[in-house]
């Protein structure tokens, strides 16, 4: 079944489409010239009305000839526009929950013509492509989301066909709690939208230790099946959207379920759409290897096609690119000034600048300055274009460029890119350079230079954790080689120093307890099948630690609680944490 494929696409009757398409184009510029008349006179309740009737045609219409994707979408348009109507209809104008409705059917009359036409050119559909705006717009009424598989026809496998792995042993209670908590702060932070792909990692770990815990045939299948669609998150092959993040969260109810009254309260509570769902996303996932093609094996489930990384590619071509500017200028930016800097080092170790070298760094600098002004960063555009005057004398000089005038650009540079990478970070705001003063520059350049080399500290941390985490993997792949975990403890201890000297102390206690771990085990190595739960253990203990680095490297404070399961695991490994740890 791994390699069955079934085709989401869905053909529209393109000769009764072509039929109705000038009138239902019509319809639908005369609905939202009416909308665009209420807007300009939120009383005008005739202009709404109008508005509500013709875009009810325009569904009808859709409907008429099994355009079902449109015809939703009209629908939810015209439940919008009621609402809209009502509410004006009470309060004479327009309110604040109105106004956001209005938003969001703004943005929908301009998807609707924009879907009608991509149809038409397509001739066929997936009409799940839709589901994304008709959620839009019942988000914005606090109306119940429509399942992704609204449009799927066909019968996906809800139970498993094949058993699934089962660990044989009884379910470790306090791992279990731990587990879900581990689960409740990457879940948390994702609803936060905080370094998703950090915390989809981290409920794709938690998810699966938790499955790994159970049965097999627990919840039929269940922790398995949401496991999988979770690994399929954390892998990239499915994209985040408002009905995973609730089922991420329905994931979470049910270890609460489970772990309150077992299996009987599991079952009770078990909503089979949460099941369709998890299904679902695994047929559209293109990663099935793994955990995930395990799973899609024993329960027999399809490929869909288009998969979500091709639903997402059709996405962007129906509305456009969503990037910030400001974020896809600085890094542009970024790369000139590196460029310039480069020219400057140079030519300061040479005592002169070539003419050759000249050209290109008045002309990177003369494009940085512009930029800036374009986007309203215009005073550290002015202190480039200060320093370009002494530039344009430089080819003058014969006996050299004085070093103070190349200090001078150096400075200059240095601001606008300590500048830029604070606006990149959200430190500063635009506002705060306009009113720079010679101190200010001083403490901006200071502060970059600082989160610099905290960043490269983070990094080096990062990076020895991952080696870490792979050494004990090696390990036991090895079947306990200890040469593989030799060097473990001396790589984590440069985390630990790292830690101290960025002031995250809690952090190097708990790096120290996984040295101390690590040396013990290297000594008085556990025998036969005692070492696999162990270092299971530890590893949750370097996930954690693993999330809380990536937390700092996103500029961001971390959750607390997730040292907090870093904590539980050292103690269940017996090296409990001193409780007068620095909270940080």
């Amino acid at each position: 079944m791994k390699g069955n494929t079934v085709s989401q696409e869905s053909a529209v009757n393109l000769n009764s489409l072509a039929l109705i398409r000038e009138e239902l184009d019509a319809t639908i510029l005369r609905a939202a010239a009416g909308f665009e008349t209420w807007l300009q006179d939120t009383h005008n309740r005739d202009a709404i009305g109008d508005c509500a009737a013709d875009i009810a045609q325009v569904a009808g219409t859709l409907r008429l000839i099994q355009f079902d994707a449109g015809a939703l979408l009209a629908d939810e348009m015209t439940a919008t526009v009621r609402a809209i109507a009502d509410a004006a209809g009470q309060g004479g104008g327009a309110d604040p929950a109105t106004e956001a409705l209005a938003g969001t059917l703004g943005h929908a009359f301009f998807l609707l013509p924009r879907f009608v036409e991509f149809v038409a050119d397509r001739r066929s559909v997936p009409p799940m492509l839709i589901v994304d705006y008709v959620n839009e717009l019942r988000v914005a009424r606090r109306q119940p989301l429509v399942p992704e598989y609204h449009f799927e026809q066909r019968s996906l496998p809800l139970v498993p066909r094949q058993p699934l792995p089962d660990s044989g042993a009884a379910p470790n209670r306090a791992m279990l709690e731990r587990l879900r908590q581990m689960y409740q702060v990457g879940l948390l932070a994702l609803l936060r939208q905080q370094n998703p792909e950090s915390n989809l990692q981290l409920l794709a770990r938690a998810s699966a230790r938790f499955a790994d815990q159970l049965p097999g045939a627990s919840g039929d299948g269940f922790w398995h099946l949401a496991a999988a669609a979770i690994e399929c998150l954390a892998q990239g092959a499915l994209a985040l959207n408002l009905n995973r993040r609730r089922t991420l969260g329905l994931v979470e109810r049910a270890m609460a379920r489970y772990l309150k009254g077992g299996e009987a309260a599991l079952a009770q509570a078990m909503d089979t759409g949460v099941r369709r769902e998890l299904v679902h996303l695994l047929a559209l996932s293109a990663h099935r290897r793994e955990r995930a093609g395990r799973v899609i094996d024993a329960f027999g489930i399809p490929a869909l096609k288009p998969d979500d990384r091709e639903l997402a590619a059709l996405r962007e071509g129906l509305r456009g690119p969503g990037l910030e500017a400001i974020d896809s200028v600085v890094r542009v930016l970024k790369e000139e000034l590196r460029n310039a800097k480069d020219i400057l080092e140079i030519a300061a170790q040479n005592q002169g600048i070539a003419a050759e070298e000249l050209t290109p760094l008045r002309d990177t600098l003369t494009r940085v300055a512009d930029t800036l002004k374009v986007v309203n960063l215009r005073a550290p555009g002015e202190v480039l274009r200060e320093q370009l005057f002494f530039i344009d004398g430089w080819a003058d000089h014969k006996n050299g460029v004085p070093p103070e005038q190349f200090l001078a650009v150096a400075d200059a540079v240095l601001f606008i890119e300590s500048s830029l990478a604070g606006l990149y970070r959200h430190e500063i705001r635009v506002a705060d350079l306009e009113r720079i003063t010679d101190a200010a520059r001083k403490q901006i350049v200071a502060d970059n230079q600082f989160a610099e080399a905290a960043r490269i500290v983070i990094e080096e941390a990062q990076a020895a954790v991952a080696l870490a985490k792979r050494a004990i993997t090696a390990y036991v792949e090895s079947d306990y080689d200890p040469i593989h975990i030799a060097n473990v403890a001396v790589t984590l201890n440069t985390v630990r120093g790292g830690m101290h000297i960025l002031e995250h102390d809690r952090a190097g206690v708990i790096v120290a307890g996984c040295i101390a771990f690590i040396d013990g085990h290297s000594r008085e190595m556990p025998q036969g099948a005692a070492r696999q739960p162990l270092l299971e253990t530890l590893a949750d203990a370097l996930i954690s630690l693993e999330y809380y680095l990536g937390e700092l490297a996103a500029q961001r404070t971390p959750d607390r609680k997730i040292l907090d399961v870093a904590e539980q695991s050292l103690t269940a490994l017996g090296f409990a944490i001193p409780s007068q740890t620095s909270p940080r």
